[in-house]
């Protein structure tokens, strides 16, 4: 009998395993936040943090740090997703990590490496790994789980790390970073090409207006597409212009629509103060996902979707 009961709570356990992770919104999300979709969550949790770049670099770790090399990682380089949950529930480090691994597993990653505090350097790699600050995201250097792993198929190259650990209050804090690598593609759009794309479509899309995550701010290294806008508009003075900002899927539609009509504002606002473009020949928009040009399923598609247009009024 007692051998019966405990090959019966083995299976339990690994029946349990089975839940793998949830894709669902949870309420307490933060704005404009979603699911990697080749990654997922664990059931219960809810994101905390947000960060999705076009373009970044990211150190991927396939190997445990040591004193002498604490920062021994892999530089990655592409589109960079990092997202930061907590979960306020009585589960295990091993519980969720597990989880996890059978997750990707199931999308069709191979696991490079995976470790727990001590076999992963403990504090070495804990200080070395990149992660959100404080109080965003925790690694306790001495109670961690790391996992690592890696997707190669026709689209590219995948790689995607998982960090988990507890705070003070024991809720499982958890950091999920999804790298699609690419190179840097060339985004720059000049006055001539603005006045040919006009002439030959009727608009332009310009993918050179950078925004941090959630936000409306124009970033610095969007000058030089600013500046073509407004060499294109001072040579053709008599033409008005729509800025139509767009966004990928992720979110809903009502913030969505907010945001991008914020980002087109902002292009306008700024085309005025800075390069002296009349307000009065420029109209804000916003679309949010409603005129993708790429499907949204993919990060590749998602990146093309994030853009901002410039139509004649």
């Amino acid at each position: 009998m007692g051998i019966a009961f405990r090959r019966i709570s083995r299976l339990a356990a690994l029946t349990a395993f089975a839940t793998i992770l949830s894709s669902a919104s949870i309420a307490e999300d933060i704005a404009g936040s979603a699911d990697h979709p080749l990654v997922g969550r664990f059931d219960g949790s809810f994101i905390v943090a947000y960060d999705v770049r076009e373009f970044d670099e990211y150190n991927f770790v396939d190997e445990p740090a040591t004193q002498r090399n604490p920062d021994n990682l892999k530089p990655l380089e592409g589109a960079v997703t990092r997202i930061a949950y907590t979960l306020d529930a009585d589960k295990s480090l091993a519980e969720v990590a597990r989880n996890f691994e059978l997750g990707l597993k199931e999308k069709g990653f191979e696991i490079v490496f995976e470790c727990k505090t001590k076999e992963c350097g403990g504090g070495n790699l804990a200080y070395a790994l990149d992660t959100f600050p404080l109080p965003k995201m925790i690694v306790d250097p001495f109670n961690f789980r790391y996992l690592g792993a890696k997707r190669t198929n026709d689209e590219g190259e995948v790689y995607a790390s998982v960090v988990i650990s507890a705070d003070t209050h024991k809720k499982i804090r958890t950091q999920v970073t999804v790298v699609v690598v690419d190179k840097l593609a060339f985004q720059m759009v000049d006055a001539k090409a603005m006045q040919d794309a006009f002439a030959e479509k009727g608009s332009v899309a310009l993918y050179g207006i950078y925004f941090d995550t959630d936000k409306a701010d124009i970033k610095p290294e969007s000058a030089p597409t600013l500046e073509q806008m407004a060499m294109f508009l001072k040579g053709a003075p008599e033409l008005s212009v729509v800025i139509v900002g767009h966004t990928d899927n992720q979110g809903d539609m009502k913030y969505n629509l907010d945001l991008s009509h914020r980002r087109a504002q902002s292009v306008v606002d700024a085309l005025a103060a800075s390069y002296g473009i009349g307000k009065d020949r420029m109209v804000a928009a916003g679309a949010g996902f409603l005129a993708p040009v790429a499907p949204n399923d993919t990060e590749d598609g998602r990146a093309k979707n994030r853009r901002v247009e410039m139509i004649p009024r």
